[in-house]
């Protein structure tokens, strides 16, 4: 198509305004989901604050889309030769994908602890996460490679030709999530005929709302660049980016919440029988604060010596969810 006809300049604008709109939109929803959950921040993580792999993956989650958020803003509303969009989209490209990594490791490892670190799980989601990810890497430099860019009179960067390979990422980003979905799915469906704790049922049915919102985008990814012209290939990489990161910071906030909630109020008893004194049991996944009933009633599991959570904490916090169908209630009076 001549780059100089009226058809080809308007989609060129259109490009143009929709790219920008679509960021500023991005942006805006960064900064406001950063306000409105700062408190929870505040409370939550840097209250009493300790180092773990949680917390590291908290950060990296919540704080790297504003890098490469303003990076495609600023690129999208400056007038910038082919070379720096080759350059500066690179960069862009290897935070979103690499930023899309961080969250779905945070729902694999939340899928991981409900599932009570069942080995089968493990290993089907390591299958998953290698099959999602490995390629992700591979195709993301492909496209990198394959991106074409020519001098645009407007603002922003304009492609001349991209590879519609991108579509076999995000495909297999759908197969990952779907996974976690039916293993989430089916856990609610055992877990909640015991409990009806409310912060139980709000993990739960968050987790599959989240599944809704970011499998409809990553549809929306695998249509546009079939249907729409090579120049929108991209048009929706960042909004995916933006909701990996705002929905699953969500997730952790909900999983800080109840560790602070069972800190203060439903500290499991350790037991002793001689020996090595045993290690104290962050109770985040092995007891429930039901709010519903009393402010002090804490539904925890038996002490049964054969159905003991691990007590071993690799993801810092989140630890496995100990789903007895046999639960003792303990309410304290005073």
């Amino acid at each position: 198509m001549d780059p100089d006809t009226p058809a080809t300049v308007t989609l060129t604008l259109l490009d143009t305004t929709l790219v920008q709109c679509t960021l500023v939109a991005c942006m805006s929803l960064l900064i406001y989901d950063y306000i409105c959950t700062l408190d929870q921040e505040v409370a939550y993580v840097w209250t009493n604050f300790q180092w773990s792999v949680g917390v590291v993956l908290f950060f990296l989650n919540r704080y790297l889309p504003f890098i490469d958020t303003f990076v495609s803003l600023r690129l999208k509303l400056s007038y910038v030769t082919p070379e720096t969009c080759d350059k500066q989209f690179k960069v862009v490209s290897w935070f979103i994908v690499t930023g899309i990594i961080i969250s779905e490791t945070i729902l694999l490892l939340r899928t991981y602890a409900l599932w009570e670190r069942k080995r089968w799980v493990v290993i089907l989601l390591a299958v998953a996460a290698t099959v999602a990810f490995i390629p992700a890497l591979v195709i993301t430099q492909l496209e990198i490679l394959s991106l074409r860019y020519i001098q645009n009179e407007f603002p922003g960067c304009r492609v001349s030709h991209a590879s519609p390979i991108v579509i076999v990422a995000y495909i297999l980003l759908m197969v990952l999530e779907t996974t976690m979905a039916v293993l989430t799915g089916i856990k609610a469906f055992r877990h909640l005929r015991h409990s009806n704790s409310p912060w139980v049922v709000q993990l739960y049915r968050d987790g599959l709302l989240f599944y809704v919102y970011l499998s409809s985008i990553s549809i929306a990814n695998v249509l546009v660049p079939i249907l729409a012209p090579r120049t929108f290939s991209n048009w929706l990489a960042t909004p995916q980016r933006v909701m990996h990161s705002v929905l699953c910071t969500r997730v952790l906030f909900l999983i800080f919440k109840q560790r602070n909630v069972a800190n203060m109020t439903a500290r499991r008893p350790e037991r002793w029988s001689g020996g090595p004194s045993p290690r104290r049991q962050d109770p985040i996944f092995t007891s429930f604060y039901d709010e519903e009933l009393s402010t002090n009633l804490t539904i925890i599991p038996p002490n049964d010596p054969d159905n003991i959570p691990s007590t071993h904490d690799d993801n810092g916090g989140l630890e496995s969810m100990e789903l007895s169908d046999r639960t003792r209630t303990n309410t304290r009076t005073g």
